[in-house]
């Protein structure tokens, strides 16, 4: 038994024909075929059946479990392979939300750069979601993220960094901004620059109002917080965002959330727990870990 095999044998359950395996891995059909006889010789039973030679093949009981257990296998073999490729690498490949990106990339480079690291990492900026599935995939080394809630993961080892509150950017000509704290029932009819669906800060606007029974009014959602801000500073409309996340022109001001109604944005690192860090790695992740708020 070997990859190779198994792999022609999970393309024989898939496509149920010699021909389209053969052709998926450009061999010849008799190879197909010395392959599935390896594996029922080696396992000593029958693995795939067909009624003649133009029939469909169907997956015994046994094949049945072979693939299953074959599809988990070629995965490992797979990450496995990244692995050891980039085991002695230099580079560090970090990946970063775009909320977090925002808030950390900034402490981050100065951190490496005062350690002269800086030439070890790549950086990658994308949704929360994509960085965490290729940190998963072996594609990313460390992620820094954000999230509404603490996250747990049975893979994913996670560290806390800092917790940002969320809050409204308002137009100093809007009465919003003269309130020391903002409650739900606020927004209630005000025009609202909302990020785009799905984003952290728009979920958050959603849930918040939710809770409330408050509709939003929003007429306009812009793809990032610079943009809210900036359709702000117009006096459009009033923002939804992460606290420190954006610069502020000077009409415009931050106003926190009621406490009872605060809604908090977490930033958290995730590794994982098989990641097995060479020199670099280890020294670039303990550094990260080690970078403070104030940085």
């Amino acid at each position: 038994m070997n990859e190779r095999d198994l792999n022609y044998f999970c393309s024989l359950v898939e496509t149920g024909n010699y021909t389209a395996t053969a052709k998926q891995f450009q061999v010849t059909q008799p190879a197909i075929s010395a392959a599935l006889k390896r594996l029922e010789a080696h396992y000593q039973t029958t693995l795939l059946t067909q009624a003649n030679h133009r029939a469909q093949l169907i997956t015994t009981t046994a094949g049945q479990v072979l693939y299953i257990k074959a599809r988990h296998l070629l995965k490992t073999f797979a990450q496995v392979d990244l692995e050891v490729r980039h085991a002695d690498e230099q580079q560090v490949r970090l990946g970063f939300s775009h909320i977090a990106g925002g808030i950390w990339l900034p402490k981050v480079v100065t951190t490496f750069a005062r350690h002269h690291l800086l030439n070890a990492i790549t950086t990658t900026v994308g949704m929360s979601e994509e960085l965490l599935a290729q940190l998963r995939h072996h594609q990313l080394d460390a992620a820094i993220f954000s999230s509404l809630q603490p996250m747990q993961s049975a893979d994913l080892q996670v560290f806390p960094l800092e917790t940002h509150p969320l809050c409204i950017l308002a137009n100093v000509q809007q009465p919003l901004s003269q309130l020391k704290m903002v409650q739900a029932a606020d927004l209630q009819q005000l025009p609202i620059i909302a990020r785009l669906p799905h984003s952290l800060p728009r979920t958050a606007l959603e849930h918040y109002c939710r809770r409330s029974n408050v509709r939003p009014n929003i007429i306009y959602e812009a793809h990032s917080n610079q943009l809210v801000e900036k359709l702000v500073a117009r006096n459009l409309g009033v923002g939804f965002v992460i606290s420190d996340s954006v610069s502020l022109s000077p009409n415009v001001v931050q106003v926190p959330l009621k406490p009872s109604q605060a809604i908090d944005c977490y930033m958290q690192l995730a590794v994982r727990k098989s990641f097995l860090p060479n020199g670099k790695q280890a020294q670039s992740i303990d550094l990260l870990k080690q970078i403070q708020p104030t940085d």
